[in-house]
This record gives structure tokens, sequence and C-alpha cells, in this order.
């Protein structure tokens, strides 16, 4: 990227359509746009925005799969200081009428009907009367048609667009990015313009092999698909492919059909790729880097990916960071990739503290906490959660375990709310699932605290074997007295043939908990 001042996310796309005007920017089937259309198209929705009386922090969200839709409804919204937020189909109607309530959107688009159901219905049953829905596809009730959203963007003059884009400053907010809700209610990261834009640019530095493609088909509400992919991949001026659905045969025929160079994975994705019949390496020789991230990705996973030729690195990120906060270093040795989560991008620092908030030594176990331009501005409408985030000295408190290791780079070892205590000792399940998958009979384990009346919580593990393999309980258990203290040994096991995934990939631990719930009851 020049030396060309790039503030806000307007600014980067407007940069782009500038430089290289003709290079791809987004595909979704057919559809294939240059920068320069991107912007064209950005802008015309801009003035139906504007027209339809959006103004500089108004909220705007959207129903929809992995698109061209979320995309230009996002950089639209940005661009004239509205507040984007994207919501997911998989969502039921608690979910929904809590998240709209939150952020009372002046204007929510939805695709409907998508996948059998009624969407356009369905958000309008949250009972919000001020705001307008405007549906892709068949509007009902009081909706109307996304093209008579757009027929109004003729009234906005160009000067009246730019002189609104002049307005958006570097630190208004961009998106609110919901976080799970794991404990309690789900909270709003809001992240501004400063914030996104200066992640995008620290990661595109160190994302060795652009300018990049890579597809989108995850969820268009996390941090993954807005941040780890569409602007990191816009901050390299490549470019981005849509696919509605998370779908393993799609994944294998665009890679190799539209020679993409980046691929954002989790270690659940790569297991999944290799069990998949039609899997094969030679569909990803175009790949220059595969990251990997949400959980510890175990040695020999990583090791079946290198005879493709990319750049392997694992990476670590939160909603509340924009994504991808640290990497490990692209010439990393296995045991930096399978084990760490490297060290912080440019611009941010980082700190392992322990409860009392002073700084822990190396190989001690401590919170782990971030400062830097990237991270969040607040939860929003949650002023007491905001500030309880964050230390008096601008650090974010992430909630997890980690440990710094004698190279520089910080081993993860856990969320501290998944911490258990098992009578007098406090035990981390990710040190105890590694050491199970340790075993040469397992693929992958996931362990969770659960009640018991001796020792208070003891660790229930499950386990999926490796393909052929016949696991037997009482040998693991043999095997794992001479890996960890007997008192981090799960108290009971459970094999299973797949694990319960949350859209992102990563492993659905509270769906195993309503599982072992719901077999004890």
């Amino acid at each position: 990227m020049s030396k060309e001042k790039i503030e806000t996310i307007g600014d980067m796309l407007s940069h782009f359509s500038k430089a290289c005007p003709d290079a791809e920017a987004a595909v979704q089937g057919d559809i294939r746009l240059s920068y320069s259309q991107l912007k064209a198209e950005v802008d015309v929705i801009s003035k139906a925005l504007m027209a339809a009386g959006v103004g500089v922090g108004d909220r705007v969200g959207i129903m929809a799969p992995s698109g061209l839709d979320f995309y230009f409804t996002y950089l639209a919204t940005v661009a004239i200081g509205g507040i984007w937020f994207g919501l997911n189909p998989r969502y039921q109607e608690p979910e929904y009428k809590y998240l709209l309530h939150d952020t009372r959107p002046k204007i929510l688009f939805t695709v409907s009907p998508f996948e059998g159901r009624d969407y356009a219905t369905v958000l309008q049953n949250a009972g919000l009367s001020e705001t307008q829905y405007f549906v892709y596809g068949t509007p009902t009730k009081s909706a109307r048609s996304y093209e008579s959203f757009l027929e109004k963007a003729a009234s906005i003059s160009d000067a009246q667009l730019l002189a609104r884009q002049a307005q958006v400053q570097a630190e208004d907010i961009a998106a609110i990015v919901y976080t799970s809700g794991s404990t309690g209610e789900p909270k709003g990261a809001m992240l501004s313009h400063r914030a996104i834009v200066q992640s995008a640019i620290a990661n595109a530095k160190w994302m060795e092999g652009g300018p990049h493609k890579a597809l989108c088909c995850l969820p268009i509400n996390h941090v993954a698909s807005l941040n780890n992919l569409c602007m990191n991949v816009m901050a390299g001026g490549g470019c981005m492919v849509f696919h509605a659905v998370f779908d393993l045969a799609a994944i294998m025929t665009i890679t190799q059909s539209e020679k993409l160079t980046y691929m954002l994975t989790s270690p659940t994705l790569l297991m999944m790729l290799l069990g998949y019949d039609g899997f094969n390496l030679e569909a990803l020789q175009s790949l220059r880097l595969i990251v990997f991230g949400g959980a510890v990705t175990p040695e020999d996973l990583i090791r079946q990916y290198q005879p493709i030729g990319a750049k392997l690195s694992t990476i670590y990120g939160l909603s509340e960071t924009c994504g991808i906060i640290s990497h490990s270093a692209l010439d990393a040795d296995l045991d930096i990739m399978a084990n760490t989560i490297g060290t912080p991008i440019e611009g941010a620092e980082w700190r392992i503290c322990a409860a009392d908030g002073n700084i822990v030594g190396v190989d001690e176990v401590g919170e782990l906490q971030i400062k830097g331009p990237h991270i969040l501005s607040g939860y929003f409408n949650k002023p007491e959660a905001s500030a309880e985030a964050m230390t008096d000295d601008g650090f974010f408190k992430t909630g997890d375990l980690c440990k710094l290791r004698d190279d520089g780079n910080v081993e993860f070892s856990g969320r501290l709310k998944e911490m258990f205590k098992s009578g007098a000792y406090n035990v981390y399940p990710l040190e105890v699932e590694q050491a199970i998958e340790s075993h040469e009979q397992v693929a992958m384990a996931v362990v969770i605290g659960i009640a018991d009346d001796l020792y208070q919580e003891v660790g229930f593990a499950f386990i999926k074997p490796k393909p052929g393999q016949d696991i037997s309980i009482a040998d693991l258990k043999d095997f794992l007295r001479t890996q960890i203290a007997n008192y981090k040994i799960p108290k009971q096991f459970r094999l299973v043939d797949d694990f319960p995934t949350l859209p992102n990939t990563k492993v659905d631990k509270k769906a195993l908990k309503k599982i072992l719930e719901e077999s004890n009851g």
C-alpha cells in the first residue's frame, strides 16, 4: 500500500479503486468486479442509504449468507458513517429479537426466503416499528423490495455523497460484532474505522504472497469473515470470492478453479478436509498461505498440509481485537505452529498477568492482555462491561490463559472460564487435550469440566479416533498416566465419530455440555 493516508474503510476502497482500478476485487458465481466497479456499486448503495435517512452513527443490519450483498452493504454503510452489523441465518427468533432490540437499526436488509425460511417475516416479528425492512427476494408484511430501496439513490448527488464521506473519522464506529454469548447475553464489540484499518494493514504486511485471493463462505456476523478475510485481503489489493454456504466440495472446487492463494482455516476444518472423499492436495497447489486458529493444531495435522508448499502459520484473535492479533513466523517450526499463538502483529503489544495484575514470568500461566490500535472501542450499550474489559493502563483483558516461552512465542493454555478446579488443583482443559492427542490413535480430543461430589469438578473427555483405530479407554488412561499428573486425567471418556461445530468451524463446547446434560437427565 502507498503512503497515501488511509484512515477509514472508505479511504481504503477509494485508494485501490484509483491505484488498481482494473484489478479484480470481488467474485460471486459469474459476477466478477474490479475495484473501480466495486467502488461504483458501493457508491450507489451509499446514496440509497442516505436517501433512506441513514445518518452518522445509525445502525444498518443485514441477514444474509456470505456474498456480494453482505460486502456491498458493509462497505456502503461504513463509507457514510453508518454502523454495520450482520446477522446469522442460523439464529432463532429470540436471538434475532435480542440483537435487533439492542442495535435498533435504521435499516435492516434480508435475503428471504433462504433455505426455505421466511426471514422477512421472522425479523419483523422482533417488533421494531421504526426500522425499515428491505428484502432481496419476496417482501412480506411491511417490508419493501431491495429494488425500491435502490431507486432512491438518484435523489442524492455526487457532491452530497462526497460531503458525507468526508465527515467520517477514524474513531467513528464502523461495525458491531457480537460475541458468541457463551457466558450470559451476547455483547456487541464496537470496532472503529481506526481499529479495522490498522488491523488490516498490519496483517497484510506479514501475509506473504499477496495480493491474495481468498474464499469467504463463513457467516457474515463473524470477525473471521469481516476482518480476517475481507479486510485483510483488501488491504493487500486482493480479491474476495464469495460462496453462500460452508461446503467442503465447494471449498475444494473453488480453490482450484479460482486459483486461491490464501486459506483461513481451523484445526477442525483441516481435519474435515482430510476426511472428505474428494480431498486431494493437488487442488490446493495454488495456495501460498494457509493460516489456522481457534484451537491448538496437532503437529501431525499440520505435517499433512506441508507438501502443498504454502507458508503455514498459526493465528490468534478475538472479535475484540478485530480478528487476527498474533501469528507464528512464516519460517516457524512445527513445535511453534502447533503449540503457540506466535507473537503480536505490528503495533500491538501484550503481556501475561496474574490475578493480582502483576506480570508473570516465563513459563508461568496468567491472563493474556493486549494493547494497540486494533482493540475495540467498547461494548455497545454496555458501559459496565466495557470498563471491566480494560485495565487502567489501556490493556484489553482477553480472558485467555497463556504463558510466555523463552523463545518469545506465547502458548495458549485455555479460556479462564473453561479452567476448572478438581479438588485443590487448577486443571486447564487444553493441556489435557494436548496430552490425549499425543496418543497415536487419537485424532482430536475435547475436555470439559463437569460437577463431581468428591472433587467439585472433574474432566470429561470426548475423543475422536483416527480413521480405522479402535481405542481402548483403559490403555489410553495408562498412557495418560505417563504424560500428565493423575488429577488432570479425565474421570470419564466418550468416543465420538465427530464433534458439533459452530458456524466458524470451532468445536461447539456448549453443545457438548448439553449432550451430557441430556444423557444424565
